[in-house]
């Protein structure tokens, strides 16, 4: 029977190997566990970010995979939707056993304080429902973490985050935990009315350890029978740059592409690269691409014709025929969103894998207008 891969490409799943990450999840639970009733810990209010493929979703899982498991929490997956109270409201109603239907409808208004929103009859009723019901599962000790994987900055969220700000003033038993991409995340964080999403607990997903990847292939291609030298586990280590889908997804291709005693090679390594380029365009850099403004198309673009490695800021100035103070905030918002990096003073590069590849082929592709 042949071996199992130990990678696993697809999205949102705990891998087998989750590489740099489990003393973030270690951190975060213990954190949580030990931080009483009323949940006195800056973990109260958590935010997870990352370029797309990072690992936001696979962290999330994971944490609330191990809170799941303590008796005195109850979690609570909601969706960003306009439904996402009443959702909150039916998972804790349940949780509580309560049955809240004469609340609402004896409720007509509610003084909640200046937390910056209008308020609607019925959003002041359900406020009132809910702090009773979280009130109801404090006597039993239990606490609530709420999670919302890929949050933006809808008039939804803001509002749902503006009544979540009014429930931990008021000390109940309730922490939150969201994962976003970077972009995403700072618009939330910077809504005039959620300024206290600065002070929350930031997990930046940033790039996997170089030294971490290169004993991950060499030990598990080694138990599953493979043969490779440590200088192709740096080639390939060079080939993911960090990021935590290009390691799954070129393991993954070459276990696929071996079998038991095949050597791992250069040759090996080009047969899968079309491949590995291939799924990297069409299953994350596509998506990256299309969510960028047109200006910061063209800063990439610019610096994908100029070379590969460190990219020069007064070529791409020279190319553009504007000056680099020109690009600063294009720059920067590109640096935000983790899709370059600041090499040195004057030089970027590209923090994505064969992400320049994909650049160069997009700029010939749009040259065409079909």
């Amino acid at each position: 029977m042949s071996l199992l891969t130990p990678f696993n490409p697809n999205f949102g799943k705990v891998p087998q190997l989750f590489l740099d990450r489990q003393q973030i999840v270690d951190n975060y639970v213990q954190e949580l566990c030990n931080s009483g009733q009323s949940i006195n810990t800056p973990y109260q209010t958590t935010l997870i970010y990352g370029v797309r493929g990072s690992g936001k979703t696979s962290l999330l899982t994971d944490i609330t995979n191990k809170i799941k498991d303590q008796s005195d929490w109850l979690v609570i997956d909601l969706i960003n939707n306009d439904q996402i109270i009443d959702n909150l409201i039916d998972n804790l109603r349940i949780a509580s056993s309560s049955n809240f239907k004469k609340v609402l409808k004896q409720i007509n208004t509610l003084q909640v304080g200046n937390i910056g929103i209008n308020l609607s009859d019925h959003e002041a009723a359900q406020i009132t429902v809910l702090i009773e019901l979280l009130k109801k599962l404090q006597k039993q000790n239990k606490k609530v973490l709420i999670t919302i994987d890929e949050v933006a900055s809808t008039p939804t969220l803001q509002n749902f985050a503006a009544i979540y700000q009014l429930l931990i003033r008021q000390e109940l038993g309730i922490a939150i935990i969201m994962t976003g991409l970077p972009e995403n995340i700072s618009e939330l964080q910077n809504n005039k009315v959620l300024t206290f999403l600065l002070r929350s607990n930031r997990i930046e997903l940033s790039a996997l350890k170089s030294s971490s990847i290169i004993n991950a292939f060499q030990e598990n291609f080694e138990k599953g029978q493979r043969q490779i030298s440590s200088p192709i586990a740096t080639q390939l280590t060079s080939l993911t740059k960090g990021y935590a889908y290009a390691f799954q997804l070129l393991g993954y291709l070459i276990w696929q592409q071996t079998e038991p005693n095949d050597i791992i090679d250069e040759k090996i390594i080009q047969q899968v690269k079309p491949e590995y380029q291939r799924q990297l365009n069409n299953n994350v850099y596509s998506l990256i691409y299309r969510s960028l403004s047109a200006k910061d198309r063209e800063f990439i673009k610019a610096m994908a014709n100029i070379s590969s490695g460190q990219i020069k800021l007064a070529d791409i100035a020279k190319q553009t025929q504007h000056a680099s103070n020109y690009w600063s905030m294009y720059r920067k918002r590109l640096i935000d969103q983790q899709i370059i990096k600041n090499v040195t003073y004057g030089y970027v590069s590209f923090n994505l894998p064969l992400f320049q590849e994909f650049i160069k082929e997009q700029a010939e592709l749009e040259k065409f207008d079909f």
